[in-house]
Formats: C-alpha cells, structure tokens, sequence
C-alpha cells in the first residue's frame, strides 16, 4: 500500500489510574508532556487544548515540541434526550471552531462512559440494547454533524467500549442511517475487537469515510475470561486487555491493509492502560512497534 500515513499519540499512558480509569490530571503539564511524545518517537500528538489555553497559543507550542496536530476528540454527553441538544449542540461547535482554528477538518466524535453503567459492569457485549435509543442517538449525531460541518469540520463515529455505540451491528447502523459527507468513521482496533466485530471489514466497508485510525493491540484471552467471569469494564482493563502495538493478537496490518491505496491519515496510537507500566517506556515501544509494521509517510 503506498501512503503518506503519519503516526501520532494521544498520550493516555500519563492519565491511566490505579482503578482502571483514567485522569487528565495525572498527565505532566503540557510542554513537558508534548516533549515526551516527540522524544518516544511520535510525529503528530491528538489535539486537546489545555484548560486556559487558546488555538493560536497551542499550536504554537505544539509546533515547539517538533510535532503536528492530529484530530481530538468531542464527547457526547446524552443518551438521545432531545432536552440535552441546545446544550450539546453549542459545545459541539465550540469544539469545531477550535478546530478549525487549529487547522484541522476533522474530530472524533464519541459517547460518555459513565462508570457503574449497565455497559461498564458488563462490557463489550452489547448490554441493553435499546432501538429507540440507538435511533434517538443517531439522529443527535447527524444533528451535530450538521452543526460542526457548518464550522468546517466533520465528526467521525468512535464506537466506544462502554458506550450506548459499542458493537459492529450498532456501528453500522448509525453508519448507514447518515451520509458519509456528514459524520465519517473513526475506528479503534482494540475496541471493536474487544466487543468481537470484524475490524478489517469494518475497515474495508467504510475505508472512504475513515480520515484516521485509533490504533491499540490487545489480549483476547483476557476479554474471554473476563466474559465467561463477568468482569466489569475497569477490572478486564487491569487484567491486562491493552497492550503497545504489535505486542497483541491483532493483525494491525491486515486491518490497516483495508484501508485505500494513498491514505494519507494518522494512524494515532491510543493505549488506555499501558502493559510496560512506564508511560514513556511504554510510548517509545508504541512507536518502536508501529514503525516496525508501516511505513509513515513525511
């Protein structure tokens, strides 16, 4: 395949808890941290703007860092109740505007997970499902795909572990039900297989509206047992599911393989919880590992 794919990080390693969680707090203050991500090997780090911080002034230090901007990430914080739309709608095109200042095209868009839901205490299965709600859900995204793109920007799904979007049946359906023009497709390697979709269908069935890639590795021995155990979301995740890249089952190759001759994309690392338990240790073998597997592009 050839490309001019770039490789980046959204630093979660620095923010991983001692429950299974994570905390933005944890992470160091963000010159020292965009530091670390170039030094691990990283070329592009996702967008996230710090608390007081405007577009102009992180791009700058960003581009001090030696590194690039990737696309970040916007949550959705309802469950399709038309009452939270005024709200989330302004936050939406808020989050575009800074993007768009930021010169970026795209974002990720994604669901809440609110811990001691029924789909953190059980996991990956597809608990509740809820028709009404998927519908409801998925007419609130194409309501803000419409707001963001007014901006400049597109959202992309995130099918989320934990979320009311998790399965390959329910990633699908919100795919269909909205032109690719209005919402694309983030994908994320270790999530969709962790709720037993098919990666690199999914990839190849969507590869014209994916703009980038979430990419993790994982062990399915431990999504098994925790399963056949009932394990909750937090408790698989310390049982060692996530792993660097390349040191999992998942075929990263085969997965990115589907995607079009010429992708041009990030392919952003994105560990939940570290295996090598040192964050930066644990970034350096992330981008050790990617660049074994693909050729990044200038």
């Amino acid at each position: 395949m050839t490309t001019t794919m770039q490789l980046a990080l959204n630093p979660i390693q620095w923010m991983a808890t001692d429950d299974g969680w994570l905390d933005p707090a944890l992470a160091p203050e963000p010159g020292a941290l965009l530091a670390l991500v170039r030094k691990a090997g990283f070329d592009a780090v996702m967008a996230a703007l710090p608390d007081g911080v405007r577009p102009a002034q992180y791009a700058e230090l960003v581009a001090g860092a030696g590194l690039g901007l990737a696309p970040g990430y916007f949550v959705c914080r309802s469950e399709g109740d038309p009452a939270d739309a005024d709200e989330l709608l302004a936050r939406a095109v808020a989050a575009a505007r800074e993007h768009a200042e930021l010169g970026l095209t795209d974002i990720g868009l994604g669901l809440a997970m609110i811990k001691g839901g029924p789909r953190i205490l059980r996991p990956a299965q597809g608990t509740e499902p809820d028709p009404q709600r998927l519908a409801a859900l998925t007419d609130l995204i194409g309501r803000i795909g419409e707001a963001m793109r007014a901006e400049g920007v597109r959202p992309s799904l995130h099918p989320h572990v934990g979320t009311w979007i998790e399965t390959e049946e329910e990633t699908r359906a919100v795919l269909d039900a909205l032109p690719a023009d209005l919402v694309g497709f983030l994908p994320d390697t270790g999530h969709l297989s962790w709720a037993r979709a098919n990666v690199a269908e999914l990839v190849a069935d969507y590869a014209d509206r994916i703009p980038f890639l979430h990419v993790k590795d994982y062990r399915p021995e431990v999504a098994a047992q925790g399963r056949a155990e009932g394990w909750g979301y937090q408790k698989t995740v310390m049982e060692g599911l996530w792993v660097e890249p390349g040191r999992g089952a998942l075929d990263l190759r085969d997965i990115v393989g589907r995607l079009p001759d010429g992708f041009a994309g990030h392919l952003m690392v994105e560990v939940d919880r570290p295996d090598i338990a040192d964050p930066y240790e644990s970034a350096v073998a992330s981008a050790t590992g990617m660049r074994s597997l693909f050729s990044f592009g200038a």
